[in-house]
């Protein structure tokens, strides 16, 4: 009686279900990643503004009024502006929000 050879490896199907479980453990990290992120963005917004009006507040302190922009806090050394990414992160923030000179207050655009 001749036997059959055992083969080493995986079926088809075992392989399709292990693909099918990957998808599944996939799809359920991204769906919880996702309003993670969100929440880091917007506590970033937050702690932004938090800094920028503080500097906008030490600036009054030093020279007797607000600044005239966040160019101005550039200019005078509050905001770092020497490497590529300091110069990124410079135009992101002149882009994001909006200051009121009155009151020496950033906030979202």
């Amino acid at each position: 009686m001749a036997g059959r050879l055992k083969r080493k490896g995986f079926s088809l199907l075992e392989i399709i279900a292990a693909v099918i479980i990957l998808a599944v453990v996939a799809a359920a990290t991204v769906a919880t990643v996702a309003p993670m992120r969100q929440k880091a963005d917007d506590k970033m917004v937050i702690q932004e503004l938090a800094t920028l009006n503080s500097l906008a507040n030490t600036y009054f302190i030093e020279y007797g009024s607000f600044p005239a922009s966040i160019t101005s806090l550039r200019t005078t050394g509050y905001l770092a502006y020497t490497t590529t990414e300091d110069k990124a992160r410079y135009s992101r923030l002149n882009s994001r929000y909006k200051y009121d000179r009155s009151t020496g207050t950033f906030s979202e655009k």
